[in-house]
């Protein structure tokens, strides 16, 4: 278990965080630019020595001011990824990744696991000012996985890549934070990074997390501020069932729910994440018969929240346990009559289901 209560006071902001986080897996710390994602990894660092309060991590006391205790950042054993690879330029891949080793505290980690994993065996002897963007954060992540830390935290390590960069870099650090049995805190305010690495997620504003728990449940709960934005977007999981239709492959949900997606999203992939944006998912009180939308689904209607400034709403749908949010106007919600209870049908566009491994 992480225990996080911490205030700190800069000039024009303030952290003030009160929450409990599991002791294992990825907690996504997702937020707006500026909402103080960087300043709570900071804290948790040891980073900020003026925040005050009280900071454990699985048991292990690293600040409390009750008692006078401060474990300094170099004591704390936290593996720190940057935005920036901040590798030392003048020595090799191998080198910065001997750095970490060299920093490792209790227990063993394989060398070749990690490097195999990131897939550095061919740069070792590379210097890194020689290496691209993408390739230089996977030594940064190999060089804290070699320190063998008992927290990693990973401060947008993604966002100065291009496109591309982060399409090939995300499935490896997905496996590579599988290496270490031990929680990790990934900040980020991409939501396609956040479906795809998040077991758990941390919603924050203006210096406050404002929701916390399983990524399924918080994205789906109309409570959260977030739910009711017109970008908002619902995460089911499930697994691959291969070709169904020409072109089209399945996905089945863990409630049993099938979803087509274009061939080859899912081809070899055990478990699946979906992605659906709320703005993406009409609603029809009959099913349609002809058609160009391939996932109809019959549905209830759980809850609606109150319309928007722009006259929009959100709809909570139950899709036989599956929690599916969708976004109309008021003036839908009137003419359909939707309200808590209501049996009708969501249908949503392949192309708008985001595949993640």
């Amino acid at each position: 278990m992480i225990v996080i209560r911490s205030t700190l006071q800069l000039s024009d902001f303030k952290l003030d965080i009160d929450i409990e986080l599991p002791g294992r897996g990825v907690t996504v710390v997702f937020g707006p630019s500026g909402c103080g994602k960087t300043s709570l990894l900071r804290t948790v660092s040891g980073l900020e020595p003026r925040a005050i309060g009280r900071l454990t991590i699985n048991g292990q006391i690293w600040q409390d001011d009750a008692t006078g205790r401060w474990l300094p950042a170099h004591q704390r054993g936290a593996g720190f990824v940057f935005q920036q690879p901040g590798l030392f330029p003048h020595l090799s891949v191998l080198g910065n990744l001997l750095f970490g080793q060299r920093r490792r505290g209790a227990g063993q980690l394989d060398q070749s696991a990690v490097i195999n994993t990131l897939e550095l065996d061919r740069l070792m002897d590379r210097p890194v000012t020689e290496l691209s963007g993408g390739e230089q954060q996977r030594v940064a992540l190999g060089r804290a996985l070699l320190s063998n830390p008992r927290l990693l935290l990973l401060d947008e390590p993604l966002a100065a890549l291009d496109a591309h960069s982060k399409y090939k870099l995300i499935p490896l650090i997905e496996n590579a934070l599988q290496l270490l049995d031990i929680p990790a805190l990934y900040v980020t305010h991409s939501s396609d990074e956040l479906v795809r690495l998040a077991d758990h997620v941390a919603l924050m504003e203006n210096g406050k997390v404002t929701a916390t728990g399983p990524v399924l449940e918080v994205f789906s709960n109309l409570d959260n501020p977030i739910a009711n934005v017109d970008d908002s977007f619902s995460v089911l999981r499930g697994a691959g069932v291969g070709e169904q239709s020409p072109g089209l492959e399945a996905v089945c949900t863990d409630r049993g729910n099938l979803f087509y997606v274009p061939q080859g999203s899912v081809a070899g992939v055990h478990q699946v994440r979906l992605k659906v944006q709320a703005r993406d998912v009409s609603l029809t009180l009959e099913k349609p018969i002809k058609t160009s939308i391939l996932n109809i689904l019959p549905a209830i209607v759980e809850e609606v929240s109150n319309p928007s400034s722009l006259g929009n709403c959100t709809v909570k749908l139950d899709l036989n346990g599956d929690k599916l949010l969708a976004r109309i106007s008021d003036f839908s919600r009137q003419q359909l009559r939707v309200e808590p209870g209501l049996h009708l049908f969501a249908q949503v566009k392949a192309v708008a289901l985001l595949q993640s491994n």
